[in-house]
């Protein structure tokens, strides 16, 4: 029997299949690490194992990236089963969308230490309609008219880690119970220093971090010495991270043993942290303390930012250079002008596809699909079939079959070691 033909059963056994005009919409949210496979997942049109809609009848609209695949809004829209679908996504970060998913605002704080709503917790979709957003995909942010008037929480929401280490845990009984529909893959992180066409010799010398050092440097910046063992190494490291609605932040301090609830200190180049802010290509540094980026995009368009090792240190008068280190997926740590040549070594061991997956490299984490607290009719129907999907796309492109590449997601057919939790260490099996 036809996959589609298997849905609509399904679709009808449910009594989701009828002549009503309006249109099936599924509010996904979630991890910006991992948006990159999700889209090709969606995007796929083939109505193979790798793709949720209908052969031939997706369309999409993305807002807010160049790159369609980066985008912080994306729609699609097709027939699953023979069922006009939109899945309407916005990627605001693996803790936002588990919190939205639970219909639970978090609390961040701006750099001053005032507390301010954390965006995306819950979230202001696009309007699910092929009129308004014209079904195009466009750089600049969604107008007025292109986001629904009100925010409200997912039905579905990708993360990059559990709900044990969450700050939105699993209750019982309560909306946090989100249904788990398990483990779609491997999501890959990296730490990265930022850009410099003129180096200094800190900078060229600082290639490694080990999970004692960052342990250290979430809390307060270091000398560049503290990392390369040279005392004439005197510029300050400054660290670039996400803010507290970030899986990547959450596997960062879970992983360093720094602890997901502490806070950090961080620092922004260019503005773009705080609500209202537009980041820009200044380089101007500039302390964001337990705040961050709302995405691994915005960490690195930071690190982007060309000319730190001969600007005078902003924070530490005197002193000529400084540099920037930060955390961030690594399909982010590879955009323009970012390159591998950024990327620090962890513990000796350069990140990469075959290093993760024999166990040598630990920075990683499991990625979960997560449905909202009692899901059930179409919605965890399109839950079950993007679950599947995602690993299908995943093998079928085979992310994980090159040991030396650097995909953003891998495969669990190629890991050769798996993490019993959040916070354990790969073991080989």
């Amino acid at each position: 029997m036809k996959i589609t033909s298997k849905i609509t059963l399904a679709l009808l056994a449910l009594g989701l299949v009828s002549s009503a005009s309006a249109d099936n919409v599924v509010y996904l949210t979630g991890s910006t690490a991992f948006r990159g496979v999700v889209f090709n997942t969606l995007s796929d049109n083939s109505g193979g194992a790798g793709s949720v809609f209908d052969a031939g009848t997706m369309t999409r609209a993305t807002r807010g990236s160049a790159n369609p695949a980066s985008a912080n809004y994306m729609l699609f829209h097709g027939t699953i089963g023979g069922t006009a679908t939109y899945i309407d996504c916005v990627w605001s970060g693996s803790e936002a969308g588990i919190a939205s998913a639970s219909d639970v605002t978090l609390q961040n704080t701006d750099r001053n230490g005032n507390p301010i709503p954390l965006a995306g917790s819950p979230a202001q979709w696009l309007v699910p309609s092929s009129t308004t957003v014209s079904m195009t995909d466009s750089s600049a942010n969604p107008t007025t008219s292109e986001l629904e008037p009100t925010t409200h929480g997912a039905d579905l929401a990708q993360a990059d880690t559990s709900q044990a280490v969450s700050l939105t845990p699993y209750v019982a009984g309560t909306s946090t119970a989100l249904k788990d529909y398990g483990q779609e893959g491997v999501v890959t992180f990296t730490w990265a220093k930022n850009y410099n066409t003129a180096p200094n010799p800190a900078w060229t010398r600082l290639t490694n971090i080990t999970m004692a050092q960052a342990n250290v440097q979430l809390g307060y910046p270091q000398l560049a010495a503290f990392f390369t063992g040279n005392p004439a190494d005197t510029n300050r490291v400054y660290t670039i991270g996400r803010n507290k609605g970030s899986g990547t932040r959450a596997n960062t301090l879970s992983y360093s043993g720094y602890g997901t609830t502490t806070s950090v200190q961080q620092f922004s180049i260019g503005y773009g942290v705080q609500p209202g802010e537009t980041q820009n290509t200044t380089l101007l540094l500039q302390s964001e303390g337990n705040n961050g980026y709302e995405s691994g995009g915005g960490v690195a368009k930071a690190l982007g930012i060309d000319g730190s090792c001969n600007q005078a240190d902003p924070l530490l008068p005197g002193t000529t250079g400084w540099i920037a280190i930060g955390y961030l997926g690594v399909g982010d740590a590879l955009t323009a002008p970012l390159t591998t040549a950024n990327f620090l070594t962890e513990s000796g061991v350069m990140e990469s596809d075959g290093a993760i997956e024999e166990g040598q490299y630990a920075f990683w984490g499991h990625e979960h699909l997560f449905g909202k607290a009692g899901i059930s009719g179409y919605q965890d129907t399109v839950g079950s079939l993007l679950f599947s999907a995602v690993q299908a796309q995943l093998t079928s492109s085979g992310a994980g079959a090159n040991p030396a590449a650097h995909s953003s997601g891998i495969a669990l057919s190629y890991m050769h070691c798996d993490k019993a939790t959040d916070v354990s260490y790969p073991v080989r099996f």
